[in-house]
């Protein structure tokens, strides 16, 4: 399972460009979906590393600055902070505080997953040094109104893209956040494949391609993300 965004916070020397971070600590699904009236959601996580690791989880906006002491949401996940042994797997309860929430659209939060190896404890020789490597993941969770339940999967299909002064313009007319994984724009013999990006609930965005998107009715393809993580495609033409 890939995440759906990591940050590698690497402390010591050098080698920042040179090291390939993956999670060890991964979950059974990349998102959750949380129901108007429901109180508690749970994740299951396992520790793929060969070493045990120690934990810590908080939620917050998204913002990678955001510390686990100054994060606010109104969702919490219990526990904060735990041990996983190697292969060990544990059930990660999130529980809903409550707080009012927008009822005409979704409302999205980011769980955090941190992950601190063990330090090492073989000596150093004179002149060598030692670096760490934590790894920060980040998860949706995405509060969903009753009103909103029915509907969630047919809003991909809603979406509307037009050419722009040579760009591709998609706009998002739905309440609910869609993650879009590709685009996929005909130009003459070739096709453009550009990476998408997430949605907010009645937003527009604007995606430059190498060459100017074609103008007229232009059948385009594109893939997005489900309920479950996985890559459902879909179609539409340029308006």
């Amino acid at each position: 399972m890939s995440s759906e965004r990591q940050r590698g916070l690497l402390l010591g020397l050098c080698l920042l460009a040179a090291l390939d971070a993956q999670a060890g600590v991964t979950a059974e699904r990349t998102r959750v979906i949380f129901n108007e009236g429901q109180r508690e959601a749970s994740l299951l996580l396992v520790n793929q590393n060969a070493y045990p690791v120690i934990v810590q989880t908080w939620i917050d906006d998204g913002n990678l600055d955001t510390a686990p002491e100054t994060a606010q949401a109104p969702i919490m996940p219990l526990p904060p902070v735990f041990r996983l042994n190697p292969e060990q797997q544990r059930s990660l309860r999130l529980l809903y505080t409550g707080q009012a929430l927008p009822k005409d659209r979704e409302s999205l939060y980011w769980l955090n997953l941190y992950e601190i190896p063990p330090k090492s404890r073989e000596p150093l020789a004179e002149g060598q040094s030692r670096l760490t490597v934590t790894l920060r993941t980040q998860m949706k969770v995405i509060y969903r109104p009753a009103a909103l339940q029915a509907d969630a999967e047919g809003a991909p299909a809603r979406l509307r893209f037009s050419s722009v002064a040579g760009e591709l313009r998609v706009e998002n007319p739905t309440p609910y956040f869609i993650t879009l994984a590709s685009v996929d724009v005909p130009q003459g013999q070739r096709h453009t494949i550009v990476q998408g990006e997430l949605l907010e609930p009645f937003a527009r965005r604007t995606l430059t391609f190498a060459q100017p998107v074609p103008e007229g009715k232009t059948l385009i393809h594109y893939q997005w993300i489900d309920d479950g993580g996985n890559a459902q495609a879909g179609e539409s033409t340029l308006r």
